[in-house]
């Protein structure tokens, strides 16, 4: 493994525009939670509606991440980026002017499109800057960033919205604004790689067909076991914080604000424990256990949170910590599935993980919208209540033991290393150096 990159500013400075798309399409994937209420009643829409509405965006994500990898390598990710953020805020202005389902629909494919090139050209850029023994920590301080914008569109988001009597459309028109200086900022600074020629560069190379690469990476078991790990640690937040979460605790009986600054927490837990648990995953060289135990952890919770029923404000803020924790060690999968691909395929395989965990967030989600829509129907009540919404979200705690149970079981360690090099070993070195 190449280590020899050097950290320069210009790098820093290339991946902090990447981060800062990152925020932006997070709070973009977000902000429909937050304010669920008030766009379901402007644009009357059923819960199932709103579902679709919802992932209509997680879809689109999911199905461009392997082509996105691709047309990142090939094109460079100065126009990738920078065509993406102008489309990202395109849809912003076109749902701000929505007056109905099919408009506000376009415009979440437009914004789906656009944010799926934002963390895999995220990881590339890391790839390409810096030394890849800082791979694991550079995911855990990209998600870590990149959350600010979910935690933005949490209470700050409820809270402001309030102080526009609701009026969601003014403030969609201000991040509309923010996407245009964004843009202009990737145009004149984003850079693919160092302009050095020694520089170690993860590209596509032209001498093996991509359909051979993309059956050789489909090949690939461990590939698929890290995609569904991942995809179950992850898909638990779209569940809480940006379908259901909101309306859940309001149905308990709290206030937007209330409610919006509990689910933030999620995003505070997920924002700490990206860098965190990455640095310890590298320092001790260990994948799987973390993966594991923090699977078991979000289970417990989620598990308390449903069905010990508690409305003890301190209890709850906690609660939804630890699952922002627990999906926060998803970082290391990104890391792991790297170090079970060979290099060529590092770019598809990042893609392909990533692709899993928003194509789960866009299919879940509605099957939970059905099941509570269908708890809601039997009921014969008009609104729901905190039972209706545990009927449907009561694949949560599931989905953090099925996480747990594969990185126990099935998936195998890696021990912070690429498992398709060769590893040179001085003879005075110890063979426990290799770990």
């Amino acid at each position: 493994m190449d280590d020899s990159k050097r950290i320069s500013f210009f790098g820093v400075f290339v991946w902090s525009l990447a981060i800062l798309f990152f925020f932006y399409e997070f709070f973009l994937r977000i902000f429909l939670g937050t304010i669920a209420i008030e766009i379901r009643d402007s644009l009357v829409l059923s819960i199932r509606q709103f579902s679709i509405l919802a992932a209509a965006y997680y879809v689109v994500y999911g199905l461009m991440q392997i082509p996105v990898g691709i047309l990142t390598e090939k094109i460079g990710t100065r126009i990738v980026l920078s065509a993406a953020c102008f489309i990202c805020t395109l849809g912003v202005f076109i749902f701000a002017l929505a007056t109905h389902f099919y408009i506000a629909l376009i415009a979440r494919i437009l914004i789906g499109f656009g944010s799926a090139f934002a963390f895999v050209s995220l990881l590339i850029l890391a790839l390409n800057w810096f030394p890849k023994k800082y791979f694991g920590f550079l995911c855990g301080i990209a998600l870590f960033l990149g959350a600010v914008g979910p935690m933005l569109a949490g209470a700050p988001l409820a809270y402001v919205t309030e102080l526009l009597d609701g009026n969601w459309r003014l403030i969609l028109y201000y991040c509309g604004g923010f996407g245009l200086a964004l843009t202009l900022f990737l145009i004149v600074f984003m850079r693919s790689k160092p302009s050095q020629e020694n520089q170690e560069i993860i590209f596509i190379t032209p001498h093996e067909p991509l359909r051979h690469k993309l059956v050789e990476l489909f090949h690939n078991r461990q590939a698929w076991l890290i995609l569904l790990c991942s995809s179950f640690l992850y898909c638990s937040l779209p569940l809480l914080a940006a379908y259901f979460g909101t309306s859940y605790l309001q149905a308990r009986g709290f206030d937007k604000t209330a409610s919006a600054f509990i689910i933030s927490m999620v995003w505070v837990g997920y924002a700490i424990g990206n860098p965190i648990i990455g640095k310890f995953s590298d320092r001790f060289k260990r994948r799987t256990p973390f993966l594991a135990s923090f699977g078991f952890l979000g289970c417990f919770a989620s598990i308390y949170l449903l069905y010990f029923s508690t409305n003890n404000y301190l209890i709850l803020l906690i609660l939804f910590f630890l699952i922002g924790v627990a999906s926060s060690s998803q970082g290391i999968a990104f890391a792991m599935i790297v170090e079970h691909t060979p290099q060529k395929l590092n770019s598809a395989a990042l893609g392909l993980n990533n692709a899993g965990g928003m194509l789960f967030a866009a299919i879940f989600p509605p099957l939970a919208g059905v099941v509570i829509q269908a708890a809601l129907s039997a009921s014969g009540k008009v609104t729901a209540t905190p039972s209706e919404y545990v009927a449907g979200l009561s694949i949560i705690p599931l989905l953090y033991a099925c996480a747990g149970i594969l990185a126990l079981v099935w998936i195998e360690e890696t021990y912070g290393r690429q498992q398709h090099e060769i590893h040179r070993l001085n003879p005075s070195h110890k063979a426990s150096d290799l770990l």
